[in-house]
């Protein structure tokens, strides 16, 4: 597995030598950030610039080449403006799920409310739902398996906006989340770490029961807000 503390060090000093002062920040996201990754996980790599023109992604995109197993990396970049203008429910996203290595993220995002929040619920629970019924009336089965591990995967950002409405608190790793969730939402969340080898049917009615659910409270947070 990549040493991640080291390689993103690396990666610092190498993208302010080819940048200087136009690098405003550098996180990392992901399996990596949440101390989650596996010998397969990707880097995922957070990325903020005063501007970004196509030369700044050749040159940004030669440096990650350099690095050792650069080819694991992928992620977000983009420039100052552009984050001001980024729809503010995704860019909860990326604030709740970044560890700062080179500057502050913080500092170049707005502040978020429940309404963020609830929106980033809503629309985290309705992708899903909208997925699993398409996967289920339209997928050929031998595709269920890879579908439902992927959407187990992304589910964990609903549950995790869920908890965030509910007690103000954000737990940024799956492992510390489980504990505290039960029934559907619990099963959820687990199958994302070790998928079972329960009728995919049963599967895919419980992430629809779940979504829908996830759907209609994200709902009520947002008339309130």
């Amino acid at each position: 597995m990549v040493a991640i503390d080291s390689w993103m060090g690396e990666l610092a000093g190498k993208l302010t030598a080819r940048f200087g002062s136009r690098l405003l920040f550098l996180g990392l996201q992901g399996s990596y950030g949440r101390g989650e990754a596996t010998q397969d996980s990707d880097i995922d790599v957070v990325t903020v610039l005063d501007r970004v023109e196509l030369p700044d992604l050749d040159a940004y995109r030669a440096v990650v080449r350099e690095m050792p197993e650069g080819e694991k990396a992928c992620g977000f970049l983009c420039g100052a403006a552009e984050l001001k203008s980024w729809p503010r429910y995704d860019l909860l996203a990326v604030a709740r799920d970044t560890r700062d290595v080179y500057g502050t993220l913080a500092e170049l995002l707005p502040s978020f409310d429940q309404g963020d929040v609830a929106e980033a619920a809503a629309v985290g629970a309705s992708g899903l739902y909208h997925a699993a019924v398409h996967t289920y009336l339209y997928a050929d089965r031998e595709g269920w398996p890879g579908f439902l591990r992927e959407a187990h995967k992304g589910a964990f950002f609903t549950l995790r906006a869920l908890r965030e409405l509910r007690t103000g608190e954000n737990v940024r790793a799956k492992r510390d989340l489980l504990p505290l969730l039960e029934g559907d939402e619990r099963e959820i969340l687990a199958y994302s770490l070790s998928p079972t080898d329960e009728p995919l049917e049963d599967v895919f009615a419980r992430l629809v029961r779940w979504s829908a659910a996830a759907m209609a409270e994200a709902k009520g947070w947002e008339s309130r807000s």
